[in-house]
């Protein structure tokens, strides 16, 4: 019975979030997971266990800190995040023995996690929803760093290993506010290291690497810092003039959208 009443209430709750308009902002599916992760919680709380609470609560924050970056980086995070949470609810009696659990609520909520991720990826594979925002900062940036990957990769081929780099810290510093842009940046910096068998360089962008992909979206990085090993990962650093504009353009959707045609090309 549980498992019927979870797929029923979660294809509800589904198409109440598309009939209603929900969905649109992206922000729905990352919500229902940070809801549906805290019950377990509300039953620790109600068994009266103090241990089994603290573990509830870190299992709950490590979903609530996906859907976090689900939604603010790509969608396809929160459908991870709700189908492992299926697949917790299957196995959350050998994980945390928590007393004020429903004997009924794995399979309903397992049920309810499964039907609601995979709907959610239905909408994205059907394009219904964006995956990630059109509007935000590394979309919008995001043709400025190409241009300046592709610079990159002409020096490259002309054989000027120096000039190379140079493009790609100018790419860092543009894109440094977008964990994708960021990320893709530091892969570049890295693949540099290897091809030129700079060991520093290697693993200063191993640690960059990580660094980018787990800090920036919640803006711990270092204004204008080039991202190269040569440099503090901590260290701020001015941004030149021509780098700012577009950067302050792309933080502005107002100015981004009513940029002249010229600067769209």
């Amino acid at each position: 019975m549980e498992i019927a009443i979870g797929a029923v209430l979660a294809l509800a709750a589904c198409g109440l979030g598309v009939a209603a308009g929900f969905e649109r902002d992206r922000a729905f599916y990352p919500v229902m997971l940070i809801v549906i992760a805290s019950y377990y919680d509300l039953f620790a709380v109600i068994g009266g266990d103090e241990s089994v609470l603290a573990i509830e609560v870190a299992i709950s924050l490590a979903f609530a800190a996906l859907a976090v970056v689900g939604f603010r980086v790509n969608l396809w995070l929160a459908v991870a995040g709700l189908l492992g949470h299926a697949g917790l609810d299957f196995f959350h009696g050998h994980v945390v023995t928590n007393p004020g659990l429903p004997s009924w609520w794995p399979m309903f909520c397992a049920t309810f996690d499964a039907i609601a991720g995979l709907y959610l990826a239905w909408r994205l594979v059907s394009k219904r929803i964006d995956a990630s925002d059109r509007q935000s900062f590394g979309n919008r940036i995001r043709a400025h760093v190409d241009v300046e990957l592709a610079a990159s990769q002409a020096a490259e081929r002309a054989g000027d290993s120096v000039a190379a780099f140079h493009y790609l810290e100018r790419a860092h510093v543009l894109g440094q506010r977008s964990t994708a842009q960021h990320v893709r940046v530091h892969v570049r910096m890295l693949l540099w290291g290897i091809r030129h068998q700079k060991a520093r360089e290697v693993l200063g962008q191993f640690t960059r690497v990580i660094g980018a992909a787990t800090k920036t979206w919640i803006g711990l990085i270092p204004s204008g810092n080039t991202g190269g090993a040569n440099v503090s990962a901590f260290e701020e650093m001015a941004i030149p003039e021509d780098l700012a504009d577009l950067i302050d353009v792309a933080r502005s959707p107002r100015l981004w959208v009513n940029r002249p045609m010229s600067e769209m090309s």
